[in-house]
């Protein structure tokens, strides 16, 4: 076994790549009247006589090309590499359009990006040259009646084009279960009515040896096949896989798993893998394409699909050289691994993992604010305690998710009663209610839930019986700066409801965590995947401060969020002290005094070592300390920070694989001052008095939509009608809140003038 790093395939990381591209547009559900603003969005916007180019959609080409994209990895050559970029990236943009995450796009934007993309896919597939052609038109010469295919450990996908006259192309991606008892009809193929179809089967439980396939082709419109075809299958022969993955101390533990073949990068789906599809495909299909896999978004070499899986494994696999890796969390080495398998023979692995950093035993533990998933029985809890263990994340918030209408992802109730544990991993019930015009909300640690449609929108009263409860109240997608969250900060952060902010969803974004601790509000950093929307549990994570030597309760990790000792990460890990006091704490300070800081940012060699650590002052690089080589793996600062009038400190670390993190801050305070960045506070004051108009502005289009007698069965508009007038009361008491402290901006800087020495 080799237990080190090793570079993948080129074209299976770019094939993986162009699939991420398109990872956020899943992230925000936006319902109708609500559009959501991408606030900073770059892009090159087309040109009219661009616009006028598009043409109508051709059928069923957007899902053939996301499958295309998800499914056919590793069987590019470099010029379809570069059509495979372009074509994800056209469709991200349509995404993020259609969704209306860019505030200023218009729809035939939207329409030209979807265009592009169709553009993109036929010239892809104009260079496959392993498609299956089956001409039936008129006077054609008849196709064989059967294709033999050889499939071997790499593939398991078959495109087909199947014509039947002139026309304009159509798409259809089908699977087709092999397993099943054959039809004596054949499997129904559905085509166009005309014109070519091209037909991705994807071919699941296929028998070993040889095996032959009925195809009917059955025209749009139609009940029964046109056309009968035979698939003739050889696969590779099969040996035996046997995994056993076990923890530092030698007992064995989840983990999560990728199995890819070395000939061109096949995902091989373990047959023992955790089935999550019920409690999180089952509600969102289209994310999760391949059985029980999904992907993590993780940086550098380790992102792509992973499979969860129980301690010990065995499954079934075609003969050849297969790539394994194994990942257990950012505080674990990587396992990676060939194999070889035999016809007919067992390989049989045991795998023990490698810490490379204990955070519990420096009293820091994980978790992860924002998980969806069906918890209504002790069934569902198993699966997703072998889910965070796979990922060690030691608490799991998961989350029942509403809008105006109902309720997704059932709990079978909320308190100490329903937290479900093994070891110190825990699943904690919550709730991200409501997502509204006014942005997403998330309570943590509930003994209840907090749902009240004719108080839907007034997050002051939510936060109020949150707390009532014990339990925290915070705004999510804050640093991804979606699904309107700028509207609920800019609205409710001046009335110190807020508990935390999930400042790092795939990524980390600190736009609008930076905007408020500017204004002076003290801001605790969390993370959360939003699982199963654009992330996976474990991709991202928020570590808080626990104690050392002693035992640990989820209540603990949520006091801890409570007095803001966190940092959130997808890598390195951090530590911040002013003085002897962490993140979170707040310190008194007199005029011209100095603070002694220590900081460190460690990582894992060849992955997510440090690469740069700044110390932040208000916003901005205090100290910037750079690692002096790649195999530098602690980056450490001791520094005596002048803070004057007071103010924030925090530590932003960036590993050399791309990954992040960043702490709360430490709250520097001169009686008399705020501590904000005052000459930064009249234009960040400014911004969120457009957020209130921009909250302004939807509540107006709701009520004049309501007005004009439109769709009785739009409860997302006639809510936010009937809420409005409670709202405005919320709208003017933040402008004047701003208003006072932009009089108080003013102030203080003829005060700091007057006392400068």
């Amino acid at each position: 076994m080799e237990n080190t790093l090793r570079d993948q395939p080129e074209r299976r990381a770019r094939a993986t790549r162009a699939v991420v591209l398109m990872a956020f547009a899943t992230v925000c559900v936006v319902l109708p009247g609500g559009a959501a603003a991408a606030h900073e969005t770059t892009r090159q916007r087309p040109s009219a006589a661009e616009l006028a180019e598009v043409e109508p959609p051709l059928r069923g080409a957007e899902a053939f090309a996301r499958r295309l994209l998800e499914r056919f990895a590793g069987r590019y050559d470099g010029d379809q590499l570069e059509l495979l970029d372009s074509l994800a990236a056209h469709l991200q943009q349509a995404d993020q359009i259609r969704w209306g995450l860019i505030a200023d796009a218009t729809p035939a934007e939207g329409d030209y990006h979807r265009w592009r993309a169709e553009q993109d896919l036929l010239k892809l597939l104009a260079t496959f040259p392993d498609i299956h052609e089956l001409d039936y038109r008129p006077g054609a010469a008849d196709p064989p009646p059967v294709s033999r295919l050889d499939l071997g450990a790499h593939d398991n996908v078959v495109i087909l084009k199947v014509t039947t006259s002139d026309g304009p192309p159509r798409f259809c991606v089908q699977p087709l279960n092999l397993a099943a008892e054959h039809p004596s009809s054949g499997y129904p193929v559905n085509i166009g009515s005309e014109g070519a179809s091209y037909v991705l089967l994807e071919l699941n439980q296929i028998p070993e040896g040889t095996s032959v396939s009925t195809l009917g082709f059955i025209p749009a419109g139609r009940e029964v096949a046109s056309h009968w075809h035979n698939l003739a299958i050889t696969t590779s022969p099969w040996g035996h896989l046997a995994i056993r993955a076990s923890n530092e101390h030698g007992h064995a533990t989840p983990v999560i798993m990728q199995i890819a073949s070395r000939e061109g990068g096949r995902l091989w789906e373990p047959a023992g893998a955790v089935n999550l599809r019920a409690q999180l495909n089952d509600v969102v299909p289209h994310l999760s394409q391949l059985g029980r896999g999904y992907t993590f978004f993780l940086p550098g070499a380790n992102r792509g699909r992973y499979w969860v899986v129980p301690e010990e494994l065995e499954t079934p696999i075609p003969v050849g050289r297969w790539d394994v890796t194994v990942l257990h969390g950012p505080e674990y080495k990587p396992v990676r691994d060939e194999i070889d398998v035999q016809a007919g023979q067992w390989v049989r692995k045991n795998y023990q993992l490698e810490r490379w950093i204990d955070m519990p035993a420096r009293g820091w533990y994980s978790g992860d604010d924002h998980v969806h998933a069906r918890l209504i029985s002790s069934e569902d809890a198993e699966n997703l305690l072998d889910y965070a263990c796979a990922v060690d994340v030691h608490v799991a918030n998961i989350l029942e998710m509403g809008d105006c209408v109902r309720t997704y992802y059932a709990q079978r109730g909320y308190g100490r009663e329903f937290r479900v544990q093994r070891g110190d991993h825990w699943l904690v019930p919550g709730q991200e209610d409501p997502r509204s015009v006014l942005g997403h909300a998330i309570g943590l640690n509930l003994d209840s839930k907090v749902r009240d449609l004719e108080r839907y929108l007034l997050n002051d009263w939510l936060a109020a019986e949150i707390h009532r409860q014990g339990g925290l109240y915070g705004h999510t997608h804050v640093g991804a700066n979606a699904c309107v969250v700028h509207r609920e900060m800019a609205i409710f952060t001046p009335l110190g409801i807020v508990d935390f902010n999930s400042i790092m969803q795939a990524n980390l974004g600190t736009e609008l965590f930076y905007d408020q601790l500017n204004l002076g509000f003290k801001m605790t950093a969390s993370a959360g995947a939003d699982t199963p929307y654009g992330g996976t549990i474990g991709a991202v994570r928020a570590y808080a401060y626990c104690g050392v030597n002693q035992k640990f309760t989820p209540d603990a990790w949520f006091e801890a969020m409570k007095l803001g000792r966190t940092f959130v990460t997808n890598g390195p890990m951090l530590e911040l002290k002013a003085g002897d006091q962490l993140p979170g704490a707040e310190i008194p300070v007199r005029a011209g005094q100095t603070l002694h800081v220590t900081a460190s940012a460690e990582g894992l060699v060849g992955s997510s070592a440090p690469e740069e650590m700044r110390l932040i002052w208000l916003g901005e690089p205090l100290v910037v300390q750079r690692a002096e080589s790649a195999d530098q793996a602690k980056i450490e600062m001791d520094v005596e920070v002048p803070v004057d009038f007071g103010g924030w400190l925090a530590v932003h670390a960036i590993g050399r694989d791309g990954s992040e993190a960043h702490s709360t801050p430490i709250y520097v305070v001169r009686e008399g001052f705020r501590h904000w960045n005052h000459e930064r506070a009249p234009q960040i004051i400014q911004k969120q008095l457009a957020a209130i108009d921009d909250a302004a502005s939807a509540l107006a289009e709701s009520e004049r939509l309501v007005a004009q007698g439109g769709n009785p069965l739009d409860a997302w508009n006639r809510l936010n009608a009937r809420q409005a007038d409670a709202v405005r009361e919320r709208l003017r008491d933040a402008r004047a809140a701003y208003a006072a402290l932009a009089d108080v901006a003013r102030a203080e800087g003829k005060q700091r003038s007057a006392a400068a020495p």
